[in-house]
């Protein structure tokens, strides 16, 4: 689950970054056609952005009694995807154009690194605490 949880926050990154690149093309007058801003965000967030934060919480609610050192490893790669993802997409946001410009193309980036970081220090902290476990068994332990 944790691995499905950075494939997904690796597609939302990836999808977000190129609809706000499709909002500044022809040399940041826009897309040609009209694009309901709103409708784009909230159809990628569905997709990709908020299972990917609910799956980096299953994926710790299941493993936290057990403790796996990969589980915390990939929650905490999975926190940096998205902040480092969305820090790109606040700065591309600035050149988007009025006309084309929604509430929601700040305040997602905004959310998904406070989630992301979030993710990353649960993540982080899971992998620190999560021991190496030694199986020892045969006959000579």
């Amino acid at each position: 689950m944790s691995i499905t949880s950075l494939g997904l926050a690796i597609m939302f990154v990836l999808l977000i970054i190129s609809f706000y690149n499709v909002l500044i093309s022809n040399e940041g007058q826009g897309p040609e056609r009209y694009i309901d801003v709103r409708g784009v965000v909230v159809k990628t967030l569905s997709i990709s952005g908020v299972p990917s934060i609910i799956l980096a919480g299953i994926s710790f609610g299941l493993s936290k009694n057990y403790g796996s050192r990969l589980v915390g490893l990939v929650l905490a790669l999975s926190g940096m995807v998205l902040i480092i993802g969305m820090m790109i997409a606040l700065s591309i946001s600035s050149r988007i154009t009025a006309e084309f410009f929604h509430p929601l193309i700040v305040l997602v980036p905004y959310t998904f690194i406070a989630g992301g970081l979030a993710i990353f220090i649960i993540g982080f902290i899971f992998y620190l605490k999560s021991k190496k476990k030694n199986n020892k068994t045969g006959r000579f332990n």
